[in-house]
This record gives structure tokens, C-alpha cells and sequence, in this order.
């Protein structure tokens, strides 16, 4: 089973996310995004993992894990389940009483049951505990020992390393592996084409096409793609030296600019100028005054 990214991303791509029987994959996209391949997920008959999953509310937990094995004619045996996911002392108490922590819980033991084969797990670790993540990869190896494909689409790239080591990214130009590596000494040569940055303990590579902008805060220099900020080991005036000639420019003391992301310029006042970033918040990053004629000369040539 296939999602097509065309119709995700909504311009042409020959891409697709493909649903593999006893395999899980993990892929970072725009929130926007996730509630699309949500849409697409449905048309297809594919089981949607939500955290916040609908329940009847007048039932105790009991009784909701005993309707969804009755519904899925699964042959899971009650009390393994509650044993499994430490949920013996709920198993009395109203759905519309169980604290998010189990309610969260209750989706992972949902997609267990599940007969459908191809599973999207759609943000699963929102407001995640240490031990619901646990309680996650103990659903995941039940299901890929069944044979069930799981595709876990999240909006940040640290909770896709949750999955799994190799994940990929989708965005409007498509769907891309993520480079990743353990060793934070790796040969600079790699960096010709991309840019090594961190996601809590990992090291990835970017492609340089995908920043947006780079900013310096509170002394630390963030590369942002997509709604995403990742840390660069750098200063913001090595990484001006070393992209300028790929087309990014110093517009204030701050920022560093793509300029094949830039929209438009917009003057606000005599000596207030803001550069647009070509993204779906239309991004406004301060424009220095003394950068206004140069910036546009530049974008002519761009």
C-alpha cells in the first residue's frame, strides 16, 4: 500500500510513502502535512494512531478494551494486555476519569488489536512520558512480529529518531532520506553540499537548498527549515564566510537569509524594512538599512 506525495505536498512528485508488511519507518513533515496523508490514510483504509483516540466515555476501561477486541475479533487476552501496559489498577475506572497517560496508553493498545495491516501513527508521542515511549516500541515490535507496516509521520525530527535511526523528511520538494551520524568529528568534506547540524543527540546532515535562515540567539546559532530550528556548531559569521557564495546573505547583525527563499521585501517605514521567507508563515526576518539597495541587487542576479 502507497500515499502518493503528490497529493500531500500538492504539486507534481514521484514519490510515495509506501506501507511495508513487518516494517516501521519514521518520516518528519509539516503539521500541515500529517493532517493530509491523515485525509489520504482514510481513503485507503489504513488504522490512524492518535494520542487523543475517541472513546466512550460512560465505559470503564475494562469494558472499552473488551468492545475493541470484540470489534477487532482479536484473540489478545485481557489481562495480558492490562499486565503488558501497566493499566491492572485503571481497569475500573471511567474512561471519562483516566488520565491522559493511560488514555495515550489505550491508543498503542488500539493499534495492537487493530486487523487492518497498514497502521499511520500520526504525532504519537505528544505530551509523551518516558514511560509511554517504552510502552510505544513494545506495541511497534508486536506489530512488525505480526507482520503489520507502521508509518509514523511527526512534526519534529528528534521525536522521528524515536522510532528509529533512519528516517526521512518530506517537505515541498519531496521525500528525502536524513543523513545521520554518530560521530560528531565526521570529515568536514561532507559538508560541501550539506550542512552538519545536532537534534538531541544526533548528528545530521541538511541540505543546503533547505534552509530558510540561519539566526544567532541567546549565543547559539540555529539553521531553521520548515517550522524546524536546529543547532549549528558555529559562529553566524563562519556560517556567512562559508555560504555566501550559495546565495545566503547577512540582512542584519542576526540573520542570515537564503535568498532563493526570499518572497518579497516589504518597507514598513523610512528606515524599517523586513525580507519575507517564501514558507507557509511567510517568515518576517529584520532587514538592516544600510542592506536594503544591496539585498535587492543581489536578488536581481539570484
Amino acid at each position: 500500500m502507497k500515499i502518493n506525495i503528490s497529493d500531500i505536498i500538492g504539486t507534481p512528485s514521484e514519490d510515495s510513502i509506501h506501507f511495508e508488511p513487518g516494517e516501521a519507518k519514521s518520516i518528519q513533515m509539516p503539521v500541515e502535512y500529517i493532517s493530509k496523508i491523515k485525509a489520504s490514510a482514510r481513503e485507503n483504509d489504513v488504522f490512524i494512531l492518535e494520542s487523543n483516540m475517541p472513546v466512550h466515555k460512560h465505559l470503564k476501561l475494562e469494558s472499552q478494551i473488551k468492545f475493541m477486541l470484540k470489534w477487532h475479533s482479536s484473540n489478545l487476552k485481557m489481562g495480558d494486555i492490562l499486565k503488558q501496559y501497566q493499566l491492572e489498577e485503571y481497569k475500573k475506572t471511567p474512561m471519562s476519569k483516566l488520565p491522559s497517560e493511560m488514555n495515550q496508553r489505550l491508543s498503542y493498545i488500539h493499534a495492537l488489536i487493530t486487523d487492518q495491516k497498514y497502521i499511520l501513527a500520526a504525532n504519537p508521542f505528544y505530551n509523551a512520558t518516558k514511560e509511554n515511549l517504552h510502552m510505544f516500541h513494545k506495541m511497534m515490535a508486536y506489530i512488525k512480529a505480526d507482520g503489520k507496516a507502521l508509518v509514523a509521520a511527526v512534526s519534529r525530527t528528534e521525536e522521528a529518531f524515536l522510532v528509529q535511526q533512519n528516517i526521512m523528511r518530506l517537505n515541498e520538494s519531496g521525500l528525502k532520506e536524513i543523513e545521520v551520524s554518530e560521530d560528531t568529528a565526521e570529515d568536514k568534506s561532507s559538508e560541501i553540499k550539506k550542512i552538519r547540524v545536532r537534534a538531541e543527540d544526533k548528528t545530521i546532515f541538511v541540505n543546503r537548498e533547505d534552509i530558510e535562515y540561519i539566526e544567532s540567539n541567546e549565543g547559539k546559532i540555529y539553521i531553521n527549515i520548515s517550522r524546524e530550528k536546529f543547532v549549528m556548531e558555529s559562529t553566524l559569521q563562519d556560517a556567512e564566510d562559508k555560504l555566501r557564495e550559495y546565495g545566503f546573505y547577512r540582512c542584519h547583525r542576526s540573520y542570515i537569509v537564503n535568498l532563493h527563499k526570499v518572497k518579497e521585501i516589504i518597507t514598513w517605514s523610512k528606515n524599517t524594512y523586513s525580507v519575507v521567507i517564501d514558507n507557509r508563515d511567510e517568515t518576517k526576518l529584520p532587514l538592516s538599512r544600510q542592506k536594503y539597495n544591496e539585498i535587492q541587487e543581489l536578488l536581481v542576479t539570484i
